[in-house]
């Protein structure tokens, strides 16, 4: 009888821990890219490498009222080196490894980018009004 004890507590504490065991663990929520904000006080996102961080920009997106979705030729997602958006007061801000997606907190009104990809500049002038807008910049290549 002595011999079994220690199989018994042995067996009682297997049991005892199978709950946790088994038990699933969420993950916490995706941390997503942090807002950074430009000298000028311009908020911005820059991201969107993963699916996950995507997803994490998406959902801030009522925030960030206008986004840049940058791709090349083939519609890939690329990074710029650099993206800059001016008023025609002056520059507002300048992303270096710029995307592939930017969120940018800004008010209605006249705007020029200028991204850099595979060292060419290009430019793009929008007009931003008060509902949330998507620039689909495709580079030429």
């Amino acid at each position: 009888m002595n011999r079994l004890r220690p199989f018994a507590w042995g067996l009682a504490l297997c049991v005892a821990a199978l709950p946790s065991a088994f038990a699933q663990t969420s993950p916490g929520p995706v941390a997503g890219p942090t807002v950074q904000h430009s000298p000028s006080g311009t908020d911005y996102l820059n991201g969107g490498v993963g699916d996950e961080e995507r997803a994490s920009m998406t959902a801030r997106q009522r925030d960030f009222p206008f986004k840049v979705v940058m791709s090349g030729t083939g519609g890939e997602f690329v990074v710029a080196e650099r993206l800059s958006v001016s008023t025609p007061q002056g520059e507002l801000l300048v992303i270096r490894d710029a995307g592939p997606i930017v969120m940018i907190k800004l008010q209605p009104g006249q705007y020029t980018l200028e991204a850099t990809w595979k060292g060419k500049t290009e430019r793009r002038s929008v007009r931003l009004a008060s509902s949330a807008q998507t620039l689909e910049w495709r580079f030429a290549g």
